[in-house]
């Protein structure tokens, strides 16, 4: 309501509504790919302008270049060619696999998704990455646990019900703006998993969409699942990353990687995170 009329308002305008909403249906029945008109930033949006641009890992069409979002498209991009580098010559049979999953909320159009499976088809999982978009404000659109549960269960081994490979280590990078509003886990099973496994870094259970990631950090830590949470843009809770990070024993000196509030800095800083993160010792990567 605070709105003028301007290029910056309608700009506002269209990041309010992200990929998903259609501002001419209300926002109880605006989020379905085909109802309505998608803002021209939207993906989804027949106006929706692409652009061609160099990467780490090559030219590929970007949408609009919203921040911190394109950023991490880029930054990603980047990460998985250094991925695609260190296993060059090698048979995808036995090179290291990539995988994309991304959250939102829980609704039927929002649910953590599986954007490209486990592959070895790097330049494929590239692609992916330079589609991603970000959802609209509307509601409750951070299911942190959701997300981490989906990609969890899509890295475990065959024999546990994943995709993923025996003997291998998992890495799991959590990407994120901001902090849980919605999760998966009851607070009964929140609170008995916390009571049974004590640790400071829990907050009170009047907390249980913290408390559900961290359980979910703890358990990874147990099955031997490095989890590494990277907080980005402005609205970044640097202190539950770090308690992320620690429960799954990540942690440097007891923080987490820290990534940047300042959009000319996003890019570099969360690819040299992740070049941070590849060189770990525990990442085992192919020689």
């Amino acid at each position: 309501y605070r709105n003028k009329i301007g290029a910056l308002t309608y700009v506002q305008f269209m990041m309010d509504y992200g990929r998903d909403r259609a501002p001419t249906h209300p926002n109880g029945s605006n989020a379905g790919p085909s109802v309505g008109t998608k803002v021209a930033l939207s993906r989804l949006s027949p106006d929706c302008p692409y652009r061609a641009e160099a990467t780490a890992g090559g030219s590929f069409e970007f949408p609009p270049r919203e921040q911190p979002m394109h950023a991490v498209r880029r930054s990603l991009i980047a990460a998985i060619q250094s991925v695609k580098v260190q296993n060059a010559g090698v048979s995808p049979a036995i090179a290291d696999q990539v995988s994309v999953v991304s959250f939102d909320a829980i609704s039927a159009f929002h649910a953590p998704k599986i954007e490209i499976g486990l592959t070895a088809d790097y330049t494929s999982a590239m692609e992916v990455c330079s589609k991603l978009q970000v959802v609209g404000d509307i509601g409750y659109t951070t299911a942190m646990e959701n997300g981490i549960i989906k990609g969890r269960n899509h890295i475990a081994p065959a024999d546990k019900g994943g995709s993923g490979r025996k003997f291998t280590t998992k890495v799991m990078v959590l990407l994120t703006d901001g902090v849980p509003n919605i999760w998966q886990s009851s607070n009964a099973e929140i609170d008995g998993y916390s009571t049974a496994n004590p640790n400071a870094d829990y907050y009170s259970n009047l907390y249980p969409w913290y408390n559900s990631v961290l359980m979910q950090s703890a358990q990874m830590q147990v099955e031997k699942t490095l989890l590494f949470p990277v907080g980005v843009g402005l609205g970044c809770d640097y202190d539950f990353m770090d308690r992320i990070s620690r429960m799954n024993k990540t942690d440097e000196g007891g923080q987490s990687p820290r990534g940047s509030g300042n959009p000319a800095e996003y890019e570099q800083r969360l690819t040299d995170i992740f070049e941070e993160i590849l060189k770990t010792p525990n990442v085992r990567l192919v020689k």
